[in-house]
């Protein structure tokens, strides 16, 4: 497998070197995603700080809390997971080191991310100093892409940290005195807008993660053996076109299992290729070699009407006692002259010409139903007798039908029922119990016409065309991509976190029901896509992915069904959402600053650019499908 297999090969649809890859998809995403980091949580320590200063300890204990959130959850998540501790069970030597690293990252993880963030710039920058088949560079891209739970930490971070100290530090900058102190405005600011970009980023790597998982993409935070087990079993289980299309330059007879039998059937009756040059040089050689085989000679006179007039018997002057003589003569080259003097010399040989007149002779009595259709125009020769009569021998007999005919028809009458029935399975919730249980008469069915060992190998057969099983998934998104897709979160999002802040600042309790309503619907919505492709197991997870649904729409845990009502859908609803209380506040609320008319236009065009954005993406931008066949177990 190539080391940048996954990886974005082409820009805007012209191909990059490999050297661009790297830049545009590890480094230049690592070192941003470093910059907002760092920024971020030092934004959020000095707000805290701030709120101390100011005689707030509510908000400031609020704030720490946000803060830490994302580190406590992240390893409860990697402690409750069985696959994640070591086989070996009781305290030993690896299972301290597991506890140790962990604890180390819940207390210190702002030093553990850095760590992270340094590492892959490291290797990203090393990649580039290698070839793009060597050794080094494979290692390398190995330690860019390898898992760590500081990606998990990372993740919750934008949903657990960013997005509710968006909520919490917008709502005290819209307090009536929030403006007194602008030391404490300006981290707020800086702090809110890092989160935007927090949370964008990890809207837009995640974004349609289920659908690249199903053809290659793993969790950044699973174990080492957990990727590396994920990987062989797609590598073993499926095969991609082009590794199909471009295996040979042509399609082998191998290919169908019936075309061997029908080259060894023609190659028995006719030979091969090689056998049939090499036959016809032994014969050119044993002609040479003057061997017993006997040629009729034919050169360019015999087909000549004048010429051949002029051509006469060498028998023509000899009397019949001549001939008598001849044939008594031994089988030797005879001079025509010793035998008459007075005629002419023709030197023959007699046996060659008695053994070519008997086989012409044998050849004309074998064809003697299919007579020769001669030129009408030449008026030497005229029309055989008996053209139109009865042949002699009988027509051959028509072959009957075998059974191993019937027995295909029948395997591709099942195979379009199987395609029916699975259709109908997936695409209908609830069918009744027992519907589709036939599988004792399939299995007399099957029984009654499997054909005999002769029919199933024989070559001659017509070998009906199979189904092929496919996997569709998506291949990741190209950096243009990425960025304007980055760009409509952005907007997205501010104009829900405004709509939503400003909102909640005139209208709290109406803020709480919006937010419950949409909350239960987003539930709603997860059971109903999960009722025929997962088990409701996950609680715990959906309701914190329903949680995640009240800021954006993300494909991650679950794999949509209908994308593209899901994506209209949710995408229509915020949009209803966000005018709504809009227009309520707008038009209801009691103020007086201009701060409110500029929220006011803010939302109205930061909705207006997401929108432009999404659509841009969608008909320009978005990622190709990648078709991968699953390949048929032995």
């Amino acid at each position: 497998m190539d080391a940048l297999d996954g990886v974005p090969r082409s820009v805007l649809g012209y191909p990059v070197k490999t050297r661009t890859q790297i830049v545009m998809t590890f480094l230049v995403p690592v070192i941003f995603e470093l910059m907002v980091y760092i920024v971020l949580t030092t934004a959020d320590i000095l707000i805290t700080v701030e709120h101390f200063r100011n005689g707030s300890p509510t908000w400031a204990w609020f704030t720490l809390t946000l803060i830490w959130l994302p580190s406590v959850v992240c390893f409860c998540s990697i402690i409750s997971t069985p696959e994640r501790w070591p086989e070996q069970i009781g305290c030993d030597e690896r299972t301290g080191r597991f506890l140790f690293n962990n604890v180390a990252i819940l207390l210190f993880f702002p030093l553990a991310a850095l760590y992270r963030f340094s590492r892959r710039i490291f290797w990203s920058v090393e990649a580039l100093f290698h070839d793009k088949s060597s050794y080094g560079r494979a290692q390398a891209i190995a330690k860019i892409t390898e898992t760590s739970p500081c990606e998990l930490y990372h993740f919750l971070q934008a949903f657990l940290q960013a997005a509710p100290q968006m909520m919490l530090q917008l709502y005290i900058l819209l307090r009536d005195g929030t403006f007194r102190n602008y030391d404490t405005v300006t981290v707020q600011v800086i702090s809110v807008v890092f989160s935007f970009l927090t949370m964008a980023t990890i809207i837009t790597s995640y974004q349609r993660f289920e659908s690249q998982k199903i053809v290659g993409r793993c969790y950044p935070w699973s174990t080492a053996e957990q990727a590396t087990e994920r990987r062989k079993e797609l590598l073993r289980a499926t095969s991609a076109v082009e590794s199909t299309t471009h295996a040979s330059p042509s399609i082998a007879p191998e290919a169908d299992p019936i075309v061997p039998n029908i080259m060894r059937n023609f190659y028995s009756r006719y030979g091969s290729e090689g056998e049939r040059e090499s036959t016809a040089n032994e014969r050119v050689r044993s002609g040479v070699s003057g061997s017993a085989r006997k040629t009729l000679n034919v050169n360019a006179f015999n087909f000549d009407r004048h010429q051949s007039k002029l051509h006469h018997d060498p028998f023509l002057n000899f009397t019949d006692d001549d001939k008598l003589q001849e044939y008594s003569l031994p089988p030797d080259t005879v001079d025509v002259s010793q035998a008459r003097p007075s005629g002419r010399s023709v030197s023959f040989k007699l046996r060659d010409t008695i053994d070519e007149l008997q086989e012409m002779d044998h050849y004309l009595r074998s064809t003697e139903d299919v007579r020769g259709v001669t030129d009408d125009s030449d008026d030497e020769y005229l029309k055989p007798d008996e053209f139109d009569a009865v042949p002699k021998k009988p027509a051959p007999p028509t072959p009957d039908a075998s059974a191993s005919m019937f027995h295909r028809v029948s395997v591709f009458r099942h195979m379009l029922l199987l395609n029916a029935e699975a259709f109908i399975k997936e695409k209908v919730p609830r069918l009744p119990e027992g519907m589709f249980e036939h599988g004792e008469l399939r299995n007399t069915t099957e029984r009654k016409v499997v054909p005999s060992e002769s029919d199933r190998t024989d070559g001659d057969a017509i070998s009906l065309p199979s189904r092929r099983q496919t996997i569709v998934g998506l291949e990741q998104d190209d950096m243009v991509g990425k960025t304007v897709l980055f760009i409509g979160w952005v907007m997205f999002l501010l104009m829900r976190m405004l709509a939503l802040s400003t909102f909640y600042v005139f209208f709290p309790l109406y803020f709480w029901m919006l937010v419950a309503n949409h909350y239960l619907l987003m539930i709603a919505c997860i059971v109903y896509e999960v009722r025929l492709h997962e088990k409701l197991e996950r609680y715990f997870f959906y309701l914190f992915l329903a949680y995640m649904y009240v800021f954006s729409l993300l494909e991650f845990k679950i794999r949509f069904v209908h994308v593209r009502w899901w994506y209209v859908g949710y995408i229509g609803l915020m949009l209803v959402e966000n005018v709504a209380t809009l227009v309520l506040w707008f038009n209801l609320g009691a103020f007086e600053s201009w701060w409110f008319y500029f929220l006011h236009h803010t939302i109205i065009a930061s909705g207006t650019l997401s929108v432009l954005c999404f659509l841009f993406y969608y008909a320009f931008l978005r990622p190709k499908d990648k078709v991968l066949f699953v390949n048929e177990e032995p």
